[in-house]
């Protein structure tokens, strides 16, 4: 059945922090201070190796959306993740839906 504002959320869309290893290890990476992310587009102190573009992910939990974001620069091999920025739309039905998106980036080494 299709609906005006588009198809109803899937049950595979709930909060899946939990079961998913590539939402816990980017998680426990952004905890122990080894994935960065600024909404600035540089971090204090450190110059960017390399940039591999915007990342962005989608979801009615801001869990996933959030650590998903983090998953996605982890998978490209970026240690960092600036010009941070979230958003969030409301949808008739009452759901939230989150958009977490940035540019996944290489730090230089500290000397």
């Amino acid at each position: 059945m299709a609906l005006i504002f588009g198809s109803p959320r899937k049950a595979a869309d709930k909060d899946d922090t939990k079961n998913d290893q590539r939402l816990n290890l980017a998680k426990e990476m952004y905890l122990a201070g080894k994935l960065k992310i600024m909404s600035t587009e540089t971090i204090p102190g450190r110059d960017i190796q390399s940039a591999f573009g915007l990342i962005v992910c989608r979801s009615y939990v801001f869990d996933n959306a959030f650590y998903g974001l983090m998953a996605q620069a982890v998978d490209v091999n970026a240690d960092a993740i600036v010009g941070y920025r979230e958003s969030v739309a409301f949808h008739p039905e009452g759901d939230k839906y989150y958009s977490c998106y940035g540019t996944a980036v290489r730090m230089k080494k500290v000397k």
